[in-house]
């Protein structure tokens, strides 16, 4: 084998092995979550356990529509800790949003009186994980880990071919098999995914698969 091959090669396990180890945890998060993304009702995801409270917020802030410290108030004394993804000030009231992966918040507080309506959300385990796998109310940090991930997954994937290359006695069947998961996936792409096919449906067939 040619010199600069066997480097490639040594470079190529190094590092199919430790990118592996490294990101074995956000690929496995990513595949599982690849499942209970396309079955949430299986596993309750979309079924939140809701409640609702009232409270009254200080009239000085409300007052002052300070609308910086109305938010602090709330953090603490709601004891909220997802990310504000909305502030309106209607006519009447005040209108505040909050929300993270497993967390819903919306809040409403009357500008006359100060009484406030608390409307809580929070979901199970299984809609957190996949919001991550989505990266919804989950932040800009936690996009880069998804970024992360994603190039993570591809060299593994190439290192991986590489390795597979340098043995000959498995090259062809192992080409065979690259084929034949390429081909099946956009066959099942072309012939079973909506909207993949150029045919336009007639309205009689669309309102008889309705």
């Amino acid at each position: 084998m040619h010199p600069v091959n066997r480097k490639i090669l040594h470079l190529s396990r190094t590092l199919h092995i430790y990118l592996t180890m490294l990101g074995v945890f956000v690929m496995l998060l990513f595949g599982v979550t690849g499942f209970t993304v396309n079955h949430e009702d299986w596993f309750r995801a979309t079924t939140p356990r809701v409640n609702e409270t009232t409270a009254q917020a200080p009239l000085d802030l409300v007052a002052k529509k300070d609308g910086l410290h109305l938010v602090e108030y709330l953090r603490q004394s709601q004891r909220i800790t997802a990310a504000l993804t909305g502030f309106d000030e209607l006519d009447d009231k005040f209108s505040i949003g909050f929300k993270s992966p497993d967390q819903i918040w919306e809040i409403e507080i009357d500008k006359a009186t100060g009484a406030t309506r608390v409307h809580e959300e929070t979901f199970n385990v299984f809609a957190l994980i996949n919001n991550l796998h989505r990266g919804r109310y989950s932040g800009a940090t936690w996009h880069w880990v998804i970024d992360i991930s994603a190039i993570l997954i591809v060299l593994a994937c190439v290192t991986g071919f590489i390795l597979w290359l340098a043995l000959p006695k498995r090259r062809l069947f192992g080409i065979m098999v690259l084929m034949l998961g390429t081909l099946g996936t956009l066959l099942t792409y072309w012939a079973l995914v909506p909207g993949s096919d150029v045919k336009q449906e007639s309205p009689s067939a669309a309102s008889a698969e309705k």
